[in-house]
């Protein structure tokens, strides 16, 4: 059963995930908050990573930039998602292994998911 760690601020939209990916036979987490990332990761390892880019506290590619800059975290995938106006630079330079645009589509979501696990 894949681990799931998903980031993001919005609790409606942290909700909604965590059942589509719960009911797709996955192992869902969560955090709010961005600058909890890494005292998490500390004690929890995640297969892949969702993370909004927009967070509260933080800018998810920055995060995303640091996480795969350590060797111990590197590894992990990470997709990226966001409503706002994204350039593919910006993700490029991120290093994360993928991006979504919301509102996403359920399917979408689960084949990006797969894709990046297989990866």
């Amino acid at each position: 059963m894949p681990r799931v760690l998903i980031v993001d601020d919005d609790t409606d939209l942290l909700e909604m995930v965590t059942l589509v990916l719960t009911v797709n036979q996955m192992e869902v987490q969560s955090i709010t908050k961005g600058q909890l990332l890494f005292d998490f990761l500390a004690t929890n390892k995640p297969d892949i990573i969702l993370m909004d880019i927009y967070l509260g506290d933080s800018d998810g590619r920055k995060l995303c930039y640091a996480l795969k800059n350590q060797e111990e975290y590197s590894n992990i995938p990470v997709i990226l998602y966001s409503a706002g106006h994204i350039t593919t630079l910006s993700i490029l330079e991120s290093k994360a292994d993928d991006f979504i645009t919301k509102p996403f589509d359920n399917l979408q979501l689960l084949n990006k998911i797969t894709t990046a696990l297989a990866s």
